[in-house]
Parts: structure tokens; sequence; C-alpha cells
């Protein structure tokens, strides 16, 4: 009788979030808890922040750790953000 194939063993949960590991990190998941305790609301329609979000993108330039390069967003406004600057060059220099 055939048997069924050992199941691939999975990855923990937070190691499958991000294909960038900074954001696997235990220092950033401190640094976002801490952000959001300071800034709960999100900054473009006020709702509650669950997303520490990158001004100008790592991608296109920024500072990943530059705090002044961070902002608290919901996910639906942090989505809308990504989605538009999903369209746009990299810009270099």
């Amino acid at each position: 009788m055939p048997s069924m194939p050992d199941p691939k063993p999975r990855k923990a949960m937070h190691a499958r979030r991000h294909k960038e590991p900074r954001y696997n990190s235990t220092k950033w998941r401190k640094y976002r808890r801490a952000f959001l305790a300071l800034s709960p609301l999100c900054v473009e329609c006020g709702r509650i922040a669950e997303v520490v979000d990158h001004i100008k993108p790592v991608r296109l330039g920024g500072d990943f750790w530059q705090p002044l390069n961070h902002q608290a967003l919901c996910h639906q406004c942090h989505n809308s953000k990504s989605g538009k600057e999903s369209h746009q060059r990299p810009t270099y220099g």
C-alpha cells in the first residue's frame, strides 16, 4: 500500500512573512511595537495604525532605520501607498 510522503517542514510564521530579512529580525519587531505604541493612529485617516511604513521606500533610497523616514499607517492606507509606489522607478544618486 502506498504511503503519504512526509510533509515538508514549515518555517516559523515570522520567517515566512517578508523576503527582506530585516523585517523578520527581533530588532525590527521590537522597534515596530515601540513605534506604534508612540504613534497609534494612521497619519492618513486616523484609524488604528498597524504598519510602520517607510515614507521614502528603502528600494528607492530611503533609510531603513531612520525614524524620520517612518510613519504609522493602517493596512488600507499602507496598501494604497505601496500600490502607487510599485509603479515608480528606482532613483539612484
